[in-house]
């Protein structure tokens, strides 16, 4: 069964920043940051934030000028192949992707350069609508 997939264009840039694994975020990100997510391995701290979120600490590497398209509902987990539906007609395309889940739904980062060929491939698609959402600054 096929349904459409709703995504939201978020007007926010979003910065993916790098830190060594010991590295402890300080409480003004986890009180203030509007939106992050971050990510820890046995070989670093990954951290994403909206970019023009000032960060307490320099991180090792940044890499800058992330946009993202939100699906817009509520996953399942027994839900299969949502995000092969959004990312394979942008790996047809030559767009590289940078992909954040959560408990609820899924974001899918391209390179604000490459912003609207992703958005003109993805409405393209029968099943998938793009509309513009909110910032993540309320």
């Amino acid at each position: 069964m096929s349904f459409t997939i709703q995504l939201k264009i978020l007007p926010d840039p979003f910065s993916v920043h790098q830190y060594d694994r010991d590295f402890r975020l300080s409480p003004t990100v986890l009180q203030d940051a509007p939106w992050y997510t971050v990510s820890k391995t046995t070989r670093e701290l990954s951290l994403i934030v909206p970019s023009q979120f000032r960060l307490d600490a320099e991180p090792n590497k940044t890499e800058a000028g992330w946009r993202m398209f939100q699906v817009d509902a509520q996953m399942d987990f027994g839900l299969v192949g949502i995000l092969a539906r959004i990312v394979s007609p942008l790996k047809d395309h030559g767009i590289p992707v940078f992909v954040v889940s959560t408990f609820d739904t899924d974001y899918v980062m391209v390179k604000e350069d490459r912003l609207a060929q992703a958005s003109e491939v993805l409405d393209g698609q029968e099943d998938i609508s793009v509309t513009r959402g909110n910032s993540v600054f309320l």
